[in-house]
């Protein structure tokens, strides 16, 4: 008897210890689980070619300044190369980060498979716009995912996170809601339920979009003044 019951005990435990790991991981979001170890082998072309635009299943963040080297040096990029846009974007859906050159005034960061926000578990983007904001003034994250409803915007200006705003529709839940809602969101209506609200109104891709342009910059770049430009890639260890 002594022994059924320590063992019962012992499934008890476990089962506590495994929830909690569980419970853990359930909060920090990760977009994709492919990381810089096996990231696939690709070739970046070093011709200047004119932006290409860019937003939806991606990640990206873009911060207040034209030097691109100083944004790589702050990045901290492993086996850097000079990048194109073609090339750059199709690497950063791929895991690379791509680091775009200067477009008016601003400069994006683009990496599909980053973790994203959560409340806890992921400070990764919110550190990095922080510590960018720090140095530039002013820093974005955005992120969008239509497969499990991932969409979500941060803002940082002079080292301080102003807003950060997450959803996952995948668990039906917002994941993050942290600092005061800016104009730009009361204007539009971006301002969200979970799923279980009696009349639930939802974030899209298009209201990434939206603050992106409304906060700093178009992603979908469709203006016809650009010129043509080369940025880096690179990864993470």
């Amino acid at each position: 008897m002594k022994i059924f019951v320590g063992i019962v005990i012992l499934i008890i435990i476990v089962f506590a210890v495994f929830s909690k790991i569980k419970k853990k991981n359930d909060n920090n979001f990760i977009i994709s689980e492919s990381g810089t170890d096996n990231l696939k082998p690709m070739i970046f072309s070093s011709e200047p070619d004119l932006p290409k635009g860019f937003g939806y299943k991606c990640q990206w963040f873009a911060i207040k300044t034209e030097d691109t080297k100083e944004v790589l040096k702050e990045l901290n990029l492993k086996n850097v190369q000079i990048s194109n846009w073609e090339t750059g974007i199709e690497g950063a859906c791929e895991g690379y980060f791509f680091i775009s050159p200067p477009v008016n005034g601003w400069t994006f960061v683009i990496n599909s498979t980053m973790p994203g926000l959560s409340i806890n578990e992921s400070p990764f983007a919110l550190k990095i716009i922080t510590d960018f904001s720090t140095k530039f003034g002013e820093a974005y994250y955005f992120g969008t995912h239509r497969v499990v409803e991932y969409h979500a915007w941060a803002k940082a200006v002079d080292g301080e996170l102003i807003h950060a705003f997450g959803y996952l529709g995948e668990r039906g839940e917002i994941i993050i809601n942290e600092g005061e809602i800016s104009r730009e969101e009361i204007e539009h209506n971006l301002i969200f339920t979970d799923l279980d609200a009696d009349e639930p109104n939802l974030p899209s891709e298009e209201d990434v979009i939206l603050i992106a342009r409304e906060w700093c910059i178009d992603p979908k770049l469709e203006d016809d003044n650009y010129i043509p430009g080369t940025g880096f890639i690179g990864n993470l260890e």
